[in-house]
């Protein structure tokens, strides 16, 4: 283990091996560690349990996902220690936050609409697509073979 603020002391841990009946001795890093690492390991549990993390190659949503996962966590300990109701789950916690952010909210141009005037919305004309005459003919479940000519392996079929 590697530490900056501890020196690399051996201290006993007061407990006696029971094979061997020898005493156990630990580095003090190790003892500080054990002693104090107690809620990140918690909160690591909860985390893995209802994980938001998600299969992407792109790192930055990881990383988004992670931070978005041990906020989410904090504001469930923050919960659970102001209020009274102490058998919270985290799972229900997790529920009740999807639910207040999927839940209907009233539409407010409606509500203000004597308020406030917003412009109306302009499209950019567009001229409507117009299929090539006879694509759309015949009989769809008809497909028709062609014979692949050798020699024209990187030529487009048709002409660009």
């Amino acid at each position: 283990m590697v530490s900056t603020i501890h020196d690399a002391t051996i201290v006993n841990q007061g407990r006696k091996d029971r094979k061997t009946n020898m005493e156990i001795k630990k580095p003090y890093a190790v003892g500080k560690y054990n002693k104090f690492m107690k809620g990140i390991d918690r909160a690591d549990q909860h985390l893995s349990f209802y994980s938001v993390l998600r299969k992407t190659v792109k790192w930055s949503k990881k990383v988004v996902l992670y931070l978005l996962n041990c906020a989410l966590f904090n504001a469930f300990f923050v919960h659970r220690t102001l209020n009274t109701n102490k058998t919270v789950k985290y799972k229900d916690f997790l529920h009740a936050v999807g639910r207040s952010g999927i839940s209907e909210v009233p539409n407010q141009s409606e509500s203000n609409s004597d308020d406030l005037q917003l412009p109306e919305k302009q499209t950019t004309p567009r001229v409507s697509k117009q299929d090539p005459p006879g694509r759309l003919s015949g009989d769809f479940r008809i497909h028709k073979l062609e014979k692949i000519v050798a020699g024209r392996e990187g030529k487009r079929k048709y002409p660009a």
